[in-house]
């Protein structure tokens, strides 16, 4: 059985009769970096929240380069069909990858989704570094990692140490098709973007924003943090407008 790190292990804080908040966290990180957010959420607004541990992540390079973009999809598709299936209104919100992931969700099972608060995601926008990795024939097979790109000081992202090319690979799929996704998306949707980030483009903020097909669509700029934005120093903005924007789109339709 492979064994899950320490601080990366799934999460789940119930609440009957409340809206239910699906977390997800990026890739090559962990529950770890979304586990406050899912805390205070829980804490402040009295949500249902769900954080489940992706596939192939957590526990060791070796283990995720046995995954793929579908397996990860797998993850928050059951997650989010089990929370459906006790919660009439479940939301999703998701760091890096876990916006992404937020926005694929959003696409293709808008039945299922009220709302989403896709976090430094990538709508299909990535680095040029990036893509030269995905496209080079004699790539390694393991790169360094890309986590705790972190503004506050002292502060670390729980996140694998080396990357498996394959997965990047998978990861650059998963973010393209997601992209071409954009226009389905009609739920309301809170954009929160870092003006800063050394992994993604911050410009896919604005692509998300203006491609996806929700009349009710917004964002919020982060000033004082990079990527991994909620461990840095608007973690607790991120929890205040997240949590507004819940408590406000589930209003608007009745109870949870």
């Amino acid at each position: 059985m492979t064994k899950i790190m320490e601080g990366a292990e799934a999460f789940r804080f119930e609440a009957e009769g409340r809206p239910a908040v699906l977390v997800l966290h990026g890739f090559t990180g962990s529950t770890q970096s979304m586990r406050y957010l899912g805390e205070e959420l829980h804490r402040r607004f009295g949500f249902h929240v769900c954080g489940p541990r992706l596939a192939g992540h957590g526990t060791s390079p070796d283990d995720m380069a046995t995954t793929g973009f579908l397996d990860w999809l797998g993850t928050a598709e059951a997650a989010l069909r089990e929370m459906a299936a006790t919660h009439r209104k479940v939301f999703v919100t998701g760091l890096s990858m876990g916006g992404t992931l937020s926005l694929n969700l959003a696409a293709r099972f808008p039945d299922l989704v009220a709302g989403i608060i896709p976090i430094n995601g990538c709508g299909g926008r990535l680095s040029a570094e990036m893509s030269e990795l995905v496209l080079a024939n004699d790539a390694p097979e393991r790169v360094p990692g890309i986590g705790s790109d972190i503004k506050a000081a002292g502060v670390a992202e729980l996140a694998y140490s080396e990357v498996p090319v394959s997965c990047v690979r998978e990861a650059n799929a998963l973010m393209g098709a997601t992209g071409n996704l954009l226009g389905k998306i009609l739920c309301p949707t809170l954009v929160i973007q870092s003006r800063e980030d050394h992994v993604l483009p911050p410009s896919n903020g604005s692509l998300i924003l203006q491609s996806i097909g929700s009349r009710d669509a917004r964002i919020l700029w982060l000033e004082d943090s990079y990527h991994v934005a909620t461990l840095d120093n608007d973690k607790d903005l991120i929890v205040e407008r997240t949590g507004r924007f819940i408590s406000e789109i589930a209003s608007d339709g009745g109870d949870s």
